[in-house]
């Protein structure tokens, strides 16, 4: 397979609008600069790029590589010939684009190409500063997990695609023992390299990082998909002894209690979330350190008698 290696070493740097370019691409309406102008989204932007490049050659597949994640323009596939561009612009690397095609990228093609993605780079430098402000508003300032905004989002399509797909998904919240007393004895600073601990933890046991979420204070939640939500319990048993034998957390004394519930085909979010938490409260009142699993059919009695109540 023949390819040419771009090199992706700084996918921001300082993104600022209003920069200039010397050589200005065509502006005019229809041109592929205007139609890239009516969409931030980066998918959508690759869409309309992929359209114009295949009125140069006939195209596989195309990808692009960003620091917020890996866009494939619709129906791609591998190609025998592979080139691979980084996107440069005032010496700024944004992105790296792959593409994939039967027939092989000559000389002339790659310079179709370049004047191609030339016409592109303030289209997408301008939707990756707006993708990255809205990835921080949807994150926990302090350990980049998810925030509990993210959170209700995620959950609520999780949710809605597991019914979908008839698929397996678990929900579990975490709560932490004994951080309270650590965060008012040793200091905000300490409570701060234990919160931070625990997201390690978290990341380094569990595979979706897309799918760890705190809420604030001392508060996390997990969002369990296919595999990982049928051995659910494994997982949380897992998580569990990770937070245990962390040397730090050993020292302090801080663990963690976990509430976990699987998802029947009856439920709702709120009836899961409930579940969830009706868990992580037994976990907490057993005597802490615990996985508690919540029985949809087992616990509707207790649910619709009671009010909802929180771990602390």
């Amino acid at each position: 397979m023949w390819q040419e290696q771009g090199n992706l070493t700084n996918a921001f740097g300082d993104l600022t609008f209003g920069s200039s370019w010397q050589d200005a691409p065509d502006c005019s309406e229809n041109s592929l600069v205007s139609q890239l102008q009516t969409t931030l989204d980066l998918q959508q932007q690759l869409e309309i790029f992929s359209m114009s490049v295949g009125r140069a050659l006939i195209l596989n597949g195309l990808t692009l590589k960003t620091a917020l994640g890996e866009f494939k323009a619709s129906g791609s596939k591998a190609g025998t010939y592979q080139h691979i561009a980084s996107l440069t612009l005032e010496q700024q690397v944004l992105a790296e684009l792959r593409y994939e095609s039967e027939y092989p990228f000559t000389p002339l093609i790659q310079q179709q190409l370049l004047l191609l993605e030339s016409e592109w780079l303030f289209s997408l430098r301008n939707a990756l500063v707006v993708g990255r402000l809205q990835q921080m508003a949807l994150k926990d300032p302090l350990t980049t997990l998810g925030n509990r905004r993210f959170f209700d989002d995620s959950f609520a399509k999780a949710v809605q695609l597991a019914k979908r797909h008839q698929s397996p998904f678990a929900l579990l919240l975490l709560d932490l023992d004994n951080f309270k007393q650590v965060n008012d004895i040793e200091g905000h600073s300490i409570g701060d390299d234990v919160l931070l601990k625990v997201a390690d933890c978290m990341r380094e046991t569990l595979r979706a990082t897309d799918s760890l979420f705190r809420f604030g204070g001392d508060e996390f939640a997990v969002l369990l998909t296919d595999s990982d939500a049928e051995h659910a319990e494994r997982v949380a048993e897992r998580l569990l002894n990770a937070i245990k034998s962390e040397s730090f957390l050993v020292k302090l004394g801080v663990g963690c209690s976990i509430g976990l519930a699987r998802l029947s085909p009856e439920q709702q979010p709120r009836d899961l979330f409930h579940l969830a938490d009706e868990a992580l409260y037994q976990a907490k009142s057993s005597g802490k350190g615990k996985v508690r699993h919540s029985s949809y059919r087992s616990n509707l009695a207790e649910k619709l008698t009671q009010p909802m109540r929180v771990a602390s």
